[in-house]
């Protein structure tokens, strides 16, 4: 910090130079008892000029302060610029480093849904990606005039794995060093070329269980009893029976999943199959079934599709973090059927537990109530019974408590939730026997619905109709 104090008019003027020569600060000082001494704008900037101070002076402030005689307070009447960072070291990949396509509805309820595949192949010496060097921002300025230089924006590193190389004629540039699957993880902003581990039949006695570090291809099925897991992506052209199937990437079973109630089909991250029947499913992102799901279990932490125009979702009880979108829900016989949406997936053990402390408060207030009523009829009314006193205390501490567990549950639905408003579609019937879940609202469906959308409005869910 430096301090100057000047003489004559000079003697009332105070400077202040601090942040290293960024910040000015002024204060004129009170005179005194001696006659005024008259102290114009231009005095200041002829003080600030001999300073050395030519940089971000505001000189209106300076007009103000002198015109209106702010003598005794500090103001801040020149301010440096500070240099710009520039922009960051960036990747450009030339392969899709996210593999959840999602199908599109049309406006009449068709889905669009196109074959895909999660596995992302190369060739030899094919370019996988291209660092972007970070750039230089803009220069900055002292009060003093002198130049700050401008800031690099930071660098990016990428780990390479087996099978990928920078290119020795160009740094920047990654290629395949050999035929295989590639792999990228977002987090880790690793890369890597791995060998895909074929099944060229089915999973069976033959194969064993399969239990490797690498994406898998199953040409076959996998049988009743057998278990595929992997860090990676799986990929299964038959069905899966009565069996585990588990990885932290994304799934797909082109055929669809038989199950028995008791085995766990996961995903980290999208599952596509042909139908699900009687099975427990649990994936992080989002799950596109493309004819049914029966009877079945299903936790995600993104969007639940059925894609097939004529398909169903029947039985079971089926929970989606954002949405679900299905043609039909339900049948005429009225089986059971659960959809519930709009909890962020980590969060939804809580919410159930605090909603199940909810319903057994509603109902032991329910209760001292009724004991107060009896104990009162029977006490003609003698509200100083001391009875009656206890039972209001213990009352009034559960709705204490209740208004707690509210806000937990309210807190837990906003917590990790997508941008999406929960929503359920159904593009066709849904039946009744169906009970529809938004957050903390249930809708039981008393008679058919057709084309209709389930929302969330305030504490009731709701329903418009869609084309």
């Amino acid at each position: 910090m430096s301090n100057i104090e000047q003489i004559s008019v000079e003697s009332r003027v105070k400077l202040e130079i601090v942040e290293r020569n960024m910040k000015v600060f002024l204060e004129i000082k009170q005179f005194g008892s001696e006659e005024e001494i008259a102290i114009t704008a231009k005095d200041i900037s002829d003080i600030l000029t001999k300073e050395g101070i030519v940089f971000g002076i505001n000189n209106d402030l300076i007009e103000e302060i002198t015109a209106n005689k702010k003598w005794g307070e500090k103001f801040v009447v020149a301010e440096g610029v500070y240099p710009a960072p520039g922009e960051n070291a960036r990747l450009e990949f030339s392969f899709p480093t996210y593999k959840s396509y999602k199908p599109q509805i049309k406006e009449d309820g068709h889905i669009d849904y196109h074959e895909i595949s999660i596995v992302n192949s190369a060739e030899k010496d094919s370019v996988l990606a291209k660092k972007i060097d970070a750039q230089l921002g803009a220069t900055g300025m002292t009060v003093l005039g002198h130049e700050l230089p401008a800031i690099l924006g930071k660098d990016i590193n990428i780990q390479l794995g087996h099978g990928v190389f920078k290119d020795p004629a160009d740094n920047s540039i990654i290629k395949a060093s050999e035929d295989g699957i590639i792999f990228y993880d977002v987090k880790k902003n690793y890369l890597e070329i791995q060998k895909l581990f074929q099944v060229k039949g089915s999973v069976d006695f033959s194969t064993g269980n399969i239990h490797v570090k690498s994406s898998i291809e199953i040409r076959g099925d996998v049988n009743p009893g057998f278990s595929v897991q992997t860090p990676y992506d799986i990929q299964i052209n038959g069905s899966v029976e009565q069996a585990a199937v588990s990885c932290d990437g994304s799934l797909k079973i082109n055929k669809g999943i038989v199950g028995d109630g008791k085995q766990i089909i996961y995903a980290g991250v999208d599952i596509h199959a042909g139908y699900i029947n009687n099975q427990h499913v649990k994936c992080k992102g989002n799950l596109f079934a493309s004819t049914e799901i029966r009877n079945s279990i299903i936790e995600c932490g993104g969007e639940v599709t059925i894609v097939k125009y004529d398909g169903v979702i029947l039985g079971g009880s089926i929970f989606a973090t954002n949405k679900l979108t299905a043609p039909t829900i339900g049948n005429k016989y009225n089986v059971a059927t659960e959809i519930e949406v709009g909890i962020p997936l980590e969060n939804k053990e809580k919410f159930d537990r605090k909603k199940a402390e909810i319903a057994a408060l509603y109902k032991s207030i329910s209760s001292f109530n009724k004991k107060i009523a009896e104990i009162s009829n029977l006490a003609r009314n003698d509200y100083n019974d001391k009875r009656i006193i206890a039972l209001r205390e213990e009352s009034d501490a559960s709705m204490r408590h209740l208004e707690i567990l509210k806000k937990e549950i309210f807190e837990l639905c906003k917590q990790g939730s997508g941008k999406d408003v929960p929503v359920v579609i159904v593009n066709k019937t849904v039946y009744p026997g169906t009970v529809i879940k938004i957050r903390h609202a249930t809708y039981e469906v008393k008679e058919e619905l057709n084309h209709v959308q389930f929302n969330l409005s305030g504490d009731e869910v709701t329903t418009t109709k869609i084309k």
